[in-house]
């Protein structure tokens, strides 16, 4: 099980629902895993089984995106099972913060919006984005000390009130806004996955609509995949 970017002893920010820098991270530890079985005489029948659910399914599905892609000739794939991944950051899930409607885990939505400034400079600013009360109460608290919980404290249930208005217009009028191509970058469900893989999602699921592995699977299959069921 890998340890993500910017958790543990990382000075790193979070790269929290990043396809590139996550993927990266499970590589990596694939490779060390391979190296640590040859120096310790572990045997392994070579199979690869890859599995993550909620945030782990969606980083599982960025590396199997990324090693048929990237890394063929160093792993081979023997099947994979995301379970309730959020694959459309652009639609769906933008979407479900865009509804007005409350959320049981408002805090995602400034864990999102803090992690792709951190790499996509999105901002000069957070209060370019964020109401000032929000500035100076949510900030402080993603200093990788303060849970999730901690956080939904000072967030409104309804996530999206945390935004500036003329924010949350720019960005619902405008698709090449900057917000809109940096979760474009990260949607996961228009590809072509080449070795057998199985999508879980519960029906049920109040945080990442189920919507998320239908399009998905959907879109494999347009695309050609040969091997992709989905499991709800």
């Amino acid at each position: 099980i890998p340890d993500y970017l910017g958790l543990g002893d990382s000075e790193l920010f979070h790269p929290y629902q990043m396809a590139e820098p996550n993927a990266t991270a499970i590589i990596d530890m694939l490779r060390t895993t391979r190296v640590f079985c040859e120096q310790e005489r572990i045997e392994t029948n070579n199979q690869l089984f890859l599995t993550g659910y909620s945030e782990g399914g969606y980083t599982m599905m960025a590396a199997h995106k990324m090693i048929e892609e990237e890394h063929a000739d160093e792993f081979t794939i023997t099947a994979s099972a995301p379970g309730a991944g959020a694959y459309d950051m652009s639609g769906l899930m933008s979407d479900v913060m865009l509804s007005g409607k409350e959320y049981p885990q408002p805090y995602y939505l400034p864990y999102v919006l803090f992690a792709l400034d951190e790499y996509y400079n999105l901002y000069e600013s957070p209060s370019d984005y964020l109401k000032a009360e929000y500035v100076s109460s949510l900030l402080p608290l993603f200093d990788g000390t303060h849970s999730g919980s901690e956080i939904n404290d000072v967030m409104p249930s309804v996530p999206m009130e945390i935004l500036k208005l003329e924010m949350v217009e720019e960005f619902s009028n405008d698709d090449d806004h900057p917000l809109r191509q940096a979760l474009q970058d990260n949607d996961l469900y228009d590809w072509t996955p080449q070795a057998p893989m199985r999508l879980f999602h519960s029906t049920g699921d109040d945080l990442v609509p189920i919507a998320n592995a239908e399009l998905a699977y959907d879109t494999f299959i347009k695309n050609g995949a040969k091997n992709v069921e989905l499991y709800e």
